[in-house]
């Protein structure tokens, strides 16, 4: 995602009490509070103290730099806090969901809704303008959330926008059309889905006791393994989350996976023992096996790797 897709970005207005005391805590978040928040149906979430990770001068040019080359969501994430001067300070964690058939989400926690509001309203006066690259505005309600969605075309692009406001949360998914036009019913239809969880209806993403093994560091991961197109991945993987906690210019990630069996679980330990695993090496992913534990069909293993096998674990795990 460009920075242009993120000239339209907004809405924020003001959220639950529980989520109100998380502003005012410290650094650092707990992935299982964080994923229950995301319908059934996503099956990827990648979460970031997004504020450490760009006040940090070294996570700044060896980890955001290449993220931003590679046009990553955690970049995309970055241009939308820019774009409206949100305060990082403010900010104790980003989100980022995926799943099949659905149109990717992103959450900024930690978003004041008159300053995101006002810009939205901007982009409501300036739709349909002269020149104005903005088409369509329609503000709508999905079952008690309000939903904007908005409509442009930059150069010869079109994208569709969604933004959903819950207290002091900014949701928002993009739809670009490349090939074919922007899938409008899918960003309508993801949005209504996520309204819907927002407002405690429906299926929750499924992987809440993965994403609590390894809660804590600055970035974190869950994940409902897909075989053919997750990497890096063992065989009959059926879960994994990681977590990374900075040490300067280097790295250590815990790993939890769950397998569908426990001899499984015995090939991937003894891959990990002899240094045959993809979770130690892959594309740009390099890392040095420090510790390993087995319990059944789940492995509980800690790697250490520099910043830039970092930013090839976000690219493997949650591509663009």
């Amino acid at each position: 995602m460009t920075k242009r897709v993120f000239i339209g970005l907004a809405l924020a207005i003001i959220l639950l009490a529980s989520m109100n005391s998380a502003v005012a805590q410290p650094r650092g978040f707990a992935l299982d509070e964080i994923v229950i928040q995301y319908p059934e149906g996503y099956t990827r979430l990648l979460a970031a103290d997004l504020a450490l990770l760009l006040q940090n001068p070294t996570l700044h040019q060896g980890l955001m730099a290449p993220l931003g080359a590679a046009r990553h969501p955690l970049h995309g994430i970055r241009l939308a806090v820019e774009l409206f001067k949100l305060d990082l300070g403010r900010i104790p964690w980003v989100a980022h969901g995926a799943g099949p058939n659905l149109t990717s989400f992103s959450v900024v926690h930690g978003a004041p809704a008159p300053q995101v509001l006002g810009a939205l309203q901007g982009l409501k006066a300036a739709t349909g303008a002269p020149g104005s690259p903005y088409r369509e505005w329609e503000l709508v309600n999905l079952g008690g959330v309000p939903a904007v969605f908005i409509g442009a075309v930059f150069g010869p692009i079109p994208i569709q926008y969604a933004y959903l406001p819950l207290g002091i949360q900014l949701w928002f998914g993009t739809e670009v059309g490349l090939r074919e036009p922007p899938n409008s019913a899918r960003l309508r239809a993801s949005a209504e889905r996520i309204a819907a969880r927002l407002q405690g209806r429906g299926g929750v993403f499924s992987e809440f006791i993965a994403a609590y093994t390894t809660r804590g560091g600055a970035i974190a991961y869950v994940r409902l393994t897909d075989g053919l197109k997750d990497k890096p991945v063992e065989r009959d993987e059926e879960a994994m989350s990681y977590s990374v906690t900075f040490e300067g210019a280097t790295a250590r990630v815990r790993f939890h996976l769950r397998f569908l069996s426990e001899t499984a679980a015995n090939l991937a330990r003894e891959n990990l023992r002899a240094g045959k695993s993809p979770y130690l090496a892959q594309d740009l992913y390099r890392a040095e096996l420090v510790s390993l534990q087995q319990n059944g069909r789940f492995l509980d293993f800690e790697v250490r790797t520099d910043l830039r096998g970092i930013v090839g674990l976000l690219v493997l795990t949650m591509p663009a």
